[in-house]
């Protein structure tokens, strides 16, 4: 056939659109995890490829035709495309495709299996490439505009796309999806189809700032775009020749500024350095809304809300209309500030009562009280394997409500470039706080200079915010501008900071190729990307009764966290272990083990054959609609321990980690209210709640002085400096019970402690290159051990001892092995006994790492006598297999009560 089709396309092309997306296709490589790209440099050629492309459409289809650049933007960006929505995804479309192209299904709806290229846009050009008689170079007839009228009417049958694009076409005029979907694809190329299968995925994933770069290297089109968050407006701006400052426009998201991640208090400051005046804001953990106010004649209101990812999502949060006009006084009859439109940034959170309730708590909230398609009958059927105090979402003293931070347009005056501390105090005079519906963001300011300044150090701040628990501050700039280039938002969470995520064992017992995740990593669909994590159900029946099978429940999934050396390595382990492919209709049988899979959560490929513990990291506990369970939010796997190593019974059984995620998240366990009310009766002492201050104090006390060893530890290690000296507080000795009971097992002679005070000329320690951040566990059988030498008197604080050492938290309990952790600076820590042998040379082979001056095993005092037995044993036996002395570093076993 010709290049070209019968009868050329009025316009631009689809063809020529899809030639810039295989050219980019052609430069996109897997980076490095925590590589950054240089857009400046020849190491990201997308950005040159793009600008050859623009120049060349501008030379060949001079003038553009009406709305081109609204059109390439939304083709190029579909992800951002915020009003469209398809409903189709991967299986839904390759059935609605093998109907147009008059094929088998099969081949289309195993995309994702062993053998397949992994991208239903490749299985379709491979398809195509076999049954159609075009040839290579071949044009379709279409341009882009008519595919994007098309893709228009397509996505007016989804309740989710917007009122706008629903509107635009009736039942009378509407052509069914399969009508549809064959003016779309039956003259296209098989490479244009492949591509326009991933835009209706939305899943072609350039980058949009640097696009807009390109397509207006005055940069006017992006500053719109900061303004007014549509791919629309902001190319509408640009076709206009619209210059200088652009207000906001209600209706139209304003985009949300970048904000950078604090990775320690110290490092939050320094990027904010050049501030004379820091706020810490409290980061409440709920659902972004930007809230659009117009007021309209005869005291009325119309009320638009987006959320973060730009969604109209006003019908969803329906709940919240009234509390926001309670707020901005419009319910009242009385005078109100707000006189013409209103545009505010706040935070939608759960309540109970008059308390800020768990993130996760807000969908079924939402799903119960939304209007349109997200609205959803409520079950109270009770799920099994599920704890009482999670068994509902939705009760009469919950709801949805607000936590206002920001004021960007008030009475159709734009705040955008005024500083911060004077749009807060707008705020502040506009809205009323209505008590368990209504706040505003609480907010500290910042010492800049810790030996002159009366206000508190971020440290302190920080950790009060940790103790709550809340979910972590944002640190803002008093003379900063909504979007500052100089002066970003700074996020400060605990999880940013480097060991200080909430970390828990738990187990792994199967895995499948995720797409997302496979598409990062360029790995095809034969490879593991995500594993299935659950826990011991039956923990407490294994006790009773030893030969019973355990039971699993696997209830969520971790892709991320492993580098590509470490995936490769967890596939060989899955691979050679005999692995078996699951079917979902046919459990298998023959296991060790029995399990069963949440209910909703996409079936493994895999199941093993004997479980595997892993370390997972996360950014505290959430629960998944359906769950009756604590799982960890953002989880991320640090390691895959081989049975060798560690067994799965050293992870975490649900029960206990019911009590870890509780103890987290700041809530009481169930019915303690009325153990407290019956304990009163009887006269005898109430345990002190969560909310204890007391014991939040004491928390925050031990949060301080980890933040500010930390920060100093990392200032001594890249060179002090005069920055350093003014933000971070020196370290001092907490209040609290005395120090260590018994110091057994010296077995060499230590000097006095070092002064670990940090001073400019305090040199970094050597790098740890042999101590590995993962060691195997002992799991030999207990033996009766024989009598302990005598107790030596300790000489020195917890804190000294520590400071110079390499520990191992010995505990057997799950929650204080946890607890005793959090209490250990991470850099000193290591998971077994064995990696501690090793350190102090207590090994046949190796010499002692050279920066470790002891070993320290920690022991709480309440531990079971067979397990400190069972500790100096391993200590005995190894003592005497070793062979030098001399190179030996002591180890100590310290034993203490955890408060």
């Amino acid at each position: 056939m010709s290049t070209t089709s019968q009868g050329a396309p009025q316009g631009v092309p689809f063809s020529f659109f899809v030639s810039l997306l295989r050219e980019i296709s052609l430069h996109s490589r897997p980076r490095k995890a925590g590589a950054r790209r240089d857009k400046h440099a020849a190491s990201y050629p997308a950005l040159v490829t793009l600008n050859n492309w623009i120049n060349r459409l501008r030379s060949q289809f001079a003038p553009l035709p009406e709305n081109t650049t609204a059109i390439v933007f939304r083709l190029l960006f579909p992800e951002e495309d915020a009003r469209r929505k398809y409903e189709m995804q991967e299986t839904r479309l390759a059935a609605a495709l093998a109907d147009c192209f008059g094929v088998s299904a099969t081949p289309l709806c195993q995309w994702g299996t062993d053998g397949s290229s992994g991208c239903l846009g490749g299985e379709v050009l491979d398809i195509l490439k076999k049954s159609s008689s075009y040839s290579a170079d071949y044009i379709s007839p279409l341009s882009i505009a008519e595919v994007d009228s098309l893709l228009e009417e397509l996505a007016s049958h989804s309740g989710f796309s917007d009122k706008s694009v629903r509107s635009s076409f009736t039942h009378a005029t509407r052509r069914s999806k399969s009508a549809i979907l064959r003016a779309l694809y039956r003259s296209m190329s098989p490479l244009d189809a492949s591509f326009l299968t991933q835009i209706i995925l939305k899943d072609l994933r350039p980058t949009p700032e640097d696009a807009m770069k390109a397509w207006d290297p005055s940069r006017q089109m992006l500053n719109v775009y900061r303004v007014r968050a549509g791919l629309d407006d902001a190319a509408a701006a640009f076709d206009a020749g619209i210059s200088g400052t652009v207000m906001p426009l209600i209706g139209t998201p304003i985009e949300i500024p970048k904000s950078q991640k604090g990775r320690g208090c110290g490092h939050a400051l320094e990027i904010l350095q050049a501030s004379k005046e820091v706020w810490a804001e409290t980061k409440y953990d709920g659902e972004r809304a930007q809230i659009h106010v117009q007021i309209l004649s005869g005291n009325r209101s119309r009320i638009t809300i987006f959320s973060k990812s730009k969604r109209d999502s006003t019908l969803d949060r329906h709940a919240i209309h009234n509390v926001i006009r309670e707020a901005l006084g419009l319910n009242s009859s009385t005078s109100t500030k707000i006189k013409s439109d209103v545009i505010l940034d706040a935070e939608m959170v759960a309540w109970h009562g008059d308390k800020i309730d768990e993130f996760w708590r807000i969908r079924s909230l939402v799903e119960h009280t939304a209007y349109g398609a997200r609205n959803k009958p409520h079950d109270d059927t009770p799920a099994e394997y599920s704890q009482v105090s999670l068994m509902t979402d939705v009760s009469d003293d919950r709801h949805l409500g607000l936590v206002f931070f920001d004021v960007l347009l008030l009475n159709s005056k734009s705040l955008l470039s005024v500083p911060y501390s004077s749009r807060r105090a707008i705020l502040e005079s506009v809205i009323t706080t209505l008590p368990g519906q209504a706040i505003l963001s609480e907010r500290t300011p910042i010492a800049l200079n810790v030996t002159s300044d009366d206000k508190p150090p971020l440290h302190r701040v920080f950790a009060r915010c940790l103790a709550r628990p809340e979910e972590g501050l944002v640190l803002k700039a008093g003379e900063a501008k909504y979007h500052d280039r100089r002066f970003p938002w700074v996020k400060l969470k605990r999880d940013y900071i480097p060991g200080y995520g909430d970390c828990v064992d738990l187990v792994v017992l199967g895995g499948s190729w995720e797409k997302d995740r496979a598409r990062e990593l360029r790995v095809a669909p034969n490879a593991y990307t995500t594993f299935y994590i659950g826990g011991l159900h039956n923990a407490q029946q294994l006790k009773q009764d030893p030969s019973a099978r355990p039971h699993f429940h696997i209830y969520f999934t971790a892709s991320y966290g492993l580098s590509r050396e470490q995936l490769e390595e967890t596939n060989f382990l899955i691979k050679s272990s005999d692995a078996i492919a699951y079917d979902p209709t046919r459990p298998p049988k023959d296991l060790s083990y029995t399990f069963n899979i949440l209910p909703g959560l996409v079936a493994p490929t895999t199941i093993l054959r004997e479980p595997l513990l892993a370390e997972l990291y996360g950014a505290g506990f959430t629960k998944s609609p359906g769950s009756r369970h604590y799982e960890l939010r953002f989880p991320r796997i640090t390691k895959i321990f081989r049975t060798r190593e560690r067994s799965w019974q050293d992870g975490v059984n649900l029960q206990d980690l019911h009590k870890v995620a509780r103890d987290i998240v700041g809530r009481d366990r169930s019915n303690k209210d009325i153990d407290d009310c019956v304990n009163s009766m009887w006269g005898k002492p109430v345990s002190p709640g969560v909310g204890n201050s007391l014991k939040r104090k004491r928390l925050a006390d031990d949060w301080e002085q980890k933040l500010i060893v930390s920060d100093r530890k990392h200032a001594r290690t890249r060179g002090w400096t005069a920055f350093d000296s003014r933000v971070l507080p020196q370290p001092t000795v907490p209040s609290g019970p005395a120090p260590l009971a018994t110091v057994t097992n010296l077995v060499g002679s230590e000097g006095p402690a070092e002064d670990q005070t940090p001073t400019p000329a305090t040199p970094s320690p050597p790098p740890r290159t042999r101590l590995p951040a993962e060691c195997p566990t002992s799991s030999s059988p207990a033996t009766k051990a024989p009598q302990s030498s005598s107790p030596t008197k300790d000489q020195g604080s917890t804190s000294d001892v520590l400071a110079t050492s390499v520990v191992f938290v010995a505990a057997e309990n799950p929650i204080s092995r946890r607890r005793w952790k959090l209490m250990m600076p991470p850099e000193r820590r290591v998971n077994s006994l064995e990696s501690l042998f090793i350190a102090c040379g207590w090994h046949s082979e190796d010499s002692p790492s050279p920066w470790v001056k002891r070993g320290v095993i920690v022991l709480d005092v309440d531990e079971s006598a067979s397990h400190r037995t069972r500790i100096l044993d391993a200590m005995k036996q190894r003592k005497a297999a070793c062979g030098d002395r001399s190179k030996r570093k002591a180890i100590c076993l310290l034993e203490r009560r955890l408060v």
